[in-house]
């Protein structure tokens, strides 16, 4: 696995994806760099009968943000089923805490003797040590120091699902509905686009939201970049009467920042227009496209 942190990404690389993170961010969604490097036990540590852990070197490493490990972390693999009430499934990664320390109701990585397993630790009234498993199916695990060594190595302190892989089919026959809804977008006569020009000016509020517009058009290939004069004649042509005519160096002057870009990578912390108005103009320019994908589905 590559080890990826923003010292990895060139100048213009880096700035690029700082404005997607602000886009995730602005969306309402939490995101994070993967900044600090965490290695990956070569061996998967049984969720079962306690098995050996073999070469215990590590394999790989994960990138995850750094302000969410603490001291000696490590991640581990699950295999077996003992621990599932808690969560755990075959093919998870464990993030564990490295210590020989742990309380009771604490799940842990434990060594008996040269085998390792993952449990829940308990001592009972008579000072007893218990792994208890989290599955029904499996018999709590009494250890006894006397007969083999017993060494807590680590605390479970979260655990990585594991995402299933979609298959190459699913990915392309997304992929061919997708361009065949751009395509048939670019069949589009002029005289529907005409049509959502007129439509989508019932929402035009002032003369620089044409830019929206222009925007949305550009992004379905049904307008070209830097056609301003022949965009603001084919409005003014359609629907002369209306109150907000566009005029081609107004619209020019809003093609800064990330208003430069598709109109989903719009970014309201990099945008010449703020707040409601921001909202405004991401509305008109999504309202547009939906219309030209109506039009081009009739």
């Amino acid at each position: 696995m590559s080890k990826t942190n923003k010292s990895n990404f060139k100048p213009m690389e880096e700035e690029e994806l700082n404005e997607v993170m602000r886009i995730i961010r602005a969306a309402g969604l939490q995101a994070e760099w993967c900044d600090a490097e965490v290695g990956v036990c070569n061996n998967p540590v049984k969720c079962g009968f306690p098995t050996s852990m073999g070469d215990a070197s590590l394999s790989e490493y994960i990138m995850i943000p750094k302000k969410l490990i603490g001291k000696n972390p490590m991640f581990v693999p699950v295999s077996g089923e003992s621990m599932i009430d808690a969560g755990y499934e075959e093919g998870d990664m464990l993030r564990l805490q490295i210590t020989c320390t742990a309380q009771d109701g604490d799940n842990v990585m434990v060594a008996i003797g040269d085998e390792c397993t993952v449990k829940t630790l308990f001592h009972d009234e008579k000072g007893l040590t218990w792994l208890i498993p989290q599955n029904d199916s499996f018999d709590p695990i009494l250890l006894d120091d006397e007969k083999e060594e017993v060494r807590i190595l680590g605390i479970v302190v979260a655990v990585e699902k594991k995402s299933e892989r979609v298959s190459y089919r699913t990915c392309a026959e997304k992929v061919k509905q997708a361009k065949r809804q751009l395509k048939s977008t670019r069949r589009l006569s002029d005289a529907s686009v005409d049509d959502a020009l007129v439509k989508i000016g019932e929402r035009v509020k002032h003369a620089r939201q044409w830019y929206a517009v222009y925007r949305a058009m550009i992004d379905l290939e049904v307008e070209t970049p830097n056609n301003y004069g022949a965009f603001c004649s084919r409005v003014a042509g359609l629907i002369p009467e209306h109150a907000h005519l566009p005029v081609a160096r107004e619209l020019q002057r809003m093609a800064v920042q990330s208003f430069t870009r598709p109109v989903a990578m719009w970014s309201v912390e990099n945008a010449p227009v703020s707040g409601m108005r921001f909202r405004d103009y991401l509305s008109i320019a999504q309202a547009m496209s939906q219309l030209l994908i109506d039009f081009a589905d009739r």
